[in-house]
């Protein structure tokens, strides 16, 4: 069975997602919303090679997308593809078409690519090839607070006696968690003070560039604002969106920026998302010393919100929810890592963000 790969660069994605070709596919390789951002990235260039296309007998069997990043090392910037994408329908699978098209991507991306928020699958995969390194390894937490076990344990949906037997387990849960809220009590500081807004504003975008060198992924103003001006996940949900196998559409996804004060001065800010119950961590540009207080806050936020469970990265934050885990059902060790095909020399003082990589659009 042979793999015929069509590639699409840049400067060809605007109209690729307006062409009827892409309107006839049954399963679409990327949404408008993310082609756009795509297109939109500060670090793209026209020529670079972001979708990949795997067709047999004329069908889309598979394919893998890309974007440009910028790491920071001792001597240089050195750009590279995240890999963020990467799909084999189901009939297909297990005919190496996804390899076929990772050696394409690592050829045409001169054998400089990255990957993380991977699927365990995924990540045997990329390792197979003998290409990938760990760079960085996240040593996180994740809490749960309002559990669903119908979206934790897909056997729960299996058919109508369990959907009914697992509703009545989350319902009980619910209960459980209701009640141990009643005894949390808060920590407050009135030296500190939190403000919240949806979008970093100037001030914020200030702090960044003061101390935005000490990152290795180096995301300054220009590309948070590309990146919460061009989001991938769409609050409408269309016909497109029904055809691409990730993440697309949620009706309740948003960003929130928290804003740190202490005693009305400015200190820093922190991001993070939530989509459907899950709260994740995005970004901090913090000064050490008040972990706690935003891990309090972040407590104090799910339990407002009710939030399922939440996701934090940063080491530092995450051992305040270690050392505290009231007022979560059950709180565990929780963590991906950052690959690489090519050497990075990376100091010590370079730190990695929560949402590097693709995480932060999803």
């Amino acid at each position: 069975m042979k793999l015929e790969i069509k590639k699409i660069r840049l400067n060809e994605l605007d109209s690729f997602v307006q062409s009827e070709t892409y309107n006839r596919f049954l399963n679409v390789p990327i949404t408008p919303e993310r082609a756009k951002s795509f297109i939109h990235n500060p670090h793209a260039k026209p020529d670079d090679v972001v979708l990949f296309l795997g067709f047999v007998e004329g069908k889309l069997v598979a394919f893998r997308s890309l974007f440009a990043g910028i790491v920071t090392t001792k001597n240089e910037q050195i750009r590279f593809g995240w890999c963020s994408g990467n799909w084999v329908h189901p009939d297909f699978r297990r005919n190496g078409f996804s390899e076929q098209l990772l050696k394409e991507a690592h050829s045409d991306w001169n054998g400089k690519l990255m990957f993380t928020n991977y699927a365990p699958s995924s990540e045997n995969l990329y390792l197979k090839t003998g290409w990938f390194q760990s760079i960085y390894e996240f040593a996180g937490v994740r809490g749960y607070l309002f559990p669903k076990t119908r979206k934790l344990l897909p056997a729960a949906n299996k058919n109508m006696g369990l959907k009914l037997l697992f509703s009545v387990i989350d319902f009980f849960i619910a209960v459980v968690s209701t009640i141990r809220l009643w005894f949390f009590d808060s920590e407050n500081n009135p030296d500190y003070r939190l403000e919240t807004i949806q979008f970093p504003d100037e001030q914020c975008f200030e702090s960044i560039q003061k101390n935005n060198s000490t990152f290795v992924f180096n995301r300054n103003a220009n590309e948070l604002k590309w990146i919460f001006q061009y989001p991938w996940i769409s609050k409408i949900e269309s016909t497109i969106s029904k055809k691409y196998p990730f993440s697309s559409y949620s009706s309740s996804f948003i960003y929130q920026t928290v804003k740190i004060f202490n005693k009305n001065n400015f200190a820093g800010f922190f991001i993070f998302s939530v989509k459907e119950g899950h709260l994740k961590t995005l970004y901090f540009n913090v000064p050490s010393g008040i972990e706690n207080k935003v891990a309090n806050y972040l407590k104090q936020f799910c339990i407002k919100h009710k939030i399922e469970l939440v996701t934090v990265y940063k080491t530092e934050i995450a051992l305040q929810f270690f050392a505290q885990k009231f007022p979560f059902l059950h709180t565990k060790k929780y963590g991906q890592k950052i690959y690489s095909s090519f050497e990075i020399n990376v100091e010590k003082k370079y730190q990695f963000q929560d949402g590097d990589g693709d995480v932060i659009f999803t």
